[in-house]
């Protein structure tokens, strides 16, 4: 199937494609929305992955390796996401739960337990699950690179990696924040970030089909292939929309060069 650059498109599931463990997951839902964008990056992102800081640039050999292999970066990458839009409900414990209507019955699902994301939920119109990936191919370069002793451009290109499929995930966002016009975005939750424990990974992937974008999960709940992001954030009302000040500690800290601010 031919698919269009910044377009979304409705697929049918593949709930026995082959690939990955289970990790008990539910089968996916019987379709998905699938939105696929152009490569690229996040410069800034990557040049403080790579040393960069307020008073101190790259190094010239770094900066001259990152020229080198920038223009190898499209042929390696596939940049997909795969997503469903659900509405939170609060259950009589206070958690929120995320499921499509016809798995409820079936267990599969999402159960939020962590009062920072609950708090950044209940009030919104609706959630936005996703999973984001830039495929296979820069990660077997990687590979190569260090098989053959280029450890540093290994390095660097793992940075290119990391982020475009950063650069992806926020180019989805403002495309979802676009086609539901009058609604705002809360700030975007990751498994293993933000108090969100990683064992809750097989719970978001019960409600994608990820298959279709060839991601999988390992045996310690990590993403296969290894330039993926999975997520979620909440779509509001502007009146009922948390202040990312409130919710991320990033946008309350001046350190602005910091290697690790969203």
């Amino acid at each position: 199937m031919l698919i269009a650059p910044g377009i979304e498109h409705t697929i049918p599931s593949s709930s026995a494609a082959a690939g990955g463990k289970d990790h008990g997951i539910t089968a996916p839902p019987p379709v998905g929305q699938l939105w696929r964008d152009r490569p690229g990056f996040d410069r800034d992102f990557v040049e403080r992955l790579l040393g960069r800081r307020r008073r101190r640039g790259l190094s010239g050999p770094t900066a001259r390796r990152l020229a080198a292999l920038e223009p190898e970066l499209p042929e390696l990458l596939d940049p997909q996401v795969i997503y469903t839009t659900l509405p939170p409900t609060v259950t009589p414990r206070g958690s929120i739960t995320l499921n499509h209507s016809s798995s409820r019955s079936a267990g599969a699902g999402l159960e939020l337990t962590n009062p920072k994301m609950i708090g950044a939920l209940q009030k919104a119109a609706k959630a936005v699950c996703l999973i984001a990936t830039v495929g296979p191919e820069l990660d077997r370069r990687v590979a190569e690179l260090q098989g053959e002793g280029r450890l540093a451009d290994a390095a660097i290109l793992d940075a290119l990696g990391s982020g475009a499929v950063e650069w992806l995930a926020d180019r989805f966002l403002t495309h979802i924040v676009k086609e539901h016009d009058g609604l705002v975005a809360g700030p975007r939750f990751s498994p293993g970030y933000c108090d969100w424990p990683l064992n809750d990974q097989p719970g978001l992937f019960s409600l994608l089909d990820h298959r279709q974008i060839g991601v999988e999960l390992d045996a310690s709940c990590l993403m296969q292939p290894r330039k993926s992001i999975s997520a979620l954030f909440g779509l509001y009302e502007t009146a009922a929309a948390p202040a990312d000040r409130d919710l991320i500690p990033c946008r309350r800290c001046p350190k602005r060069d910091c290697i690790a601010r969203r």
